[in-house]
Formats: C-alpha cells, sequence, structure tokens
C-alpha cells in the first residue's frame, strides 16, 4: 500500500512539474509576443497587458512549481535531487508550510489577475468585477487566521 501512495504522490508531482514546464513556456511566449508588439506598433499596440499577462501565467507557473517541489520534498525527503537545491523560501517541513506557501502565490496571482482584467476593460466595470478582490481579501484574512 505504502508503494502505491509513493507512485500516486510521484505521479502529482511529475505532472505538476510538466504544468509548470507549460505555463512557463507558454509565459516566455507571451513575453516575447509582447515585445514584438512593441517594435511593431509601438505603445499604441498596448504591449504592457501582453506583460502583465505573461506575469500571471509565470505566477502560475511558479504556484506549480512550489506545489510539485512541496510535495516531493515532503514525501521523499531522503531524494538525492533536493540536496543540491538550497532555496530559503522553499524549506517546506510539515503540510501546513506547503500551504502557507502555496496560499500566498495563490493570492498574489489573483491579485495580478484583476488588475489585468481591470486594465483589460474599456469602459466603467461591472460589479461581477469585484469577485475577484473580495476573494483576495477573504483569501488574506483567512491566511492571517492560520499564522494565529
Amino acid at each position: 500500500m505504502n508503494w502505491i501512495f509513493k507512485t500516486t504522490v510521484l505521479v502529482i508531482s511529475l505532472t505538476m512539474f510538466a504544468n509548470f514546464l507549460f505555463t512557463a513556456g507558454i509565459g516566455v511566449y507571451k513575453t516575447i509576443h509582447a515585445y514584438s508588439i512593441l517594435y511593431v506598433d509601438g505603445i499604441a499596440g498596448k504591449p504592457g497587458l501582453e506583460i502583465i499577462e505573461s506575469l500571471d501565467l509565470f505566477l502560475v507557473a511558479f504556484l506549480f512549481l512550489i506545489l510539485s517541489l512541496g510535495f516531493m520534498k515532503l514525501f521523499f525527503p531522503d531524494f538525492n535531487g533536493f540536496n543540491k537545491i538550497s532555496l530559503p523560501w522553499l524549506k517546506v517541513e510539515d503540510f501546513f508550510q506547503l500551504k502557507h506557501l502555496t496560499w500566498n502565490a495563490i493570492l498574489l496571482t489573483l491579485l495580478i489577475t484583476f488588475g489585468t482584467h481591470v486594465i483589460r476593460s474599456t469602459g466603467p466595470l461591472e460589479w461581477t468585477m469585484l469577485i475577484v478582490p473580495a476573494a483576495v481579501f477573504l483569501f488574506a484574512m483567512s491566511a492571517k487566521m492560520l499564522k494565529h
């Protein structure tokens, strides 16, 4: 049974790492596309919106990386590959630390997503746009309560 559990966690971690690579690749493509818009159309082509969208994609990719490495560190602590990775922000010793790190990454991603939607809108904002800032507020409050 332990073998099945560890294999399942390994497959999940590898899938999240593949998601990281794919999302980061799309972010690189959007960044290159933004610079091509800047070169061809100048600022009138709104390359800043593409750069903010690529930032959003990089944050989602970062979230996948945190989850993938965090699960591997939690469930495979004796794996030799992690001895070479010494990231001070990724010191995960229990599931609570991984949850807290993931929570903060989700907050930042939601904030950038809301900023992207506000910049993209061309007129007055609808009331449904308040859902994202309300979610950010609720996430932040619950993260604050988790600390205490």
